[in-house]
């Protein structure tokens, strides 16, 4: 009776393996679109905070040479910011230096234009993002030259 139980056992697992072949490649033709959007949204998204970052970078390292300088001298702001955004290959559409004002205070402005990779992907959710994306760094502080 101990081999027949044996016997049985296996045949058992045997079919019970063929039963299951295509379950693998179904799963992963369901899960992986899923896979696929997430790692798209989440490369595109990475892009976007390293250039917002950047112009953020830019804007501060603007300010601070238009705060430790003369007012004439905002060709050092933008070549300063230019230094900070060129090796990071973000290219500057705009610069708006202000300052001092009555409160003695400068202000810098730098805005880019970000594009997207895939827009469709995020906009299948309702988002609305448009290429070009203008990204906006803005930075303020007080005035020591």
């Amino acid at each position: 009776m101990n081999a027949d139980n044996r016997f049985m056992a296996k045949r058992n697992a045997r079919r019970a393996q063929t039963g299951e072949r295509g379950t693998a490649l179904i799963e992963i033709a369901l899960v992986f679109p899923l896979l696929l959007v997430l790692t798209v949204a989440a490369v595109d998204f990475g892009r976007a905070f390293f250039a917002k970052n950047i112009v953020e970078q830019a804007a501060r390292e603007g300010v601070r040479m238009r705060a430790v300088t003369t007012v004439a001298d905002s060709g050092l702001v933008r070549a300063r910011v230019q230094n900070v955004l060129e090796p990071s290959h973000v290219t500057l559409t705009g610069l708006s230096i202000t300052g001092p004002d009555a409160s003695n205070q400068d202000v810098v402005t730098v805005t880019t234009e970000f594009n997207w990779i895939f827009p469709g992907v995020f906009n299948l959710f309702g988002a609305g993002f448009t290429n070009p994306t203008t990204l906006t760094g803005h930075a303020v502080m007080r005035n020591e030259g």
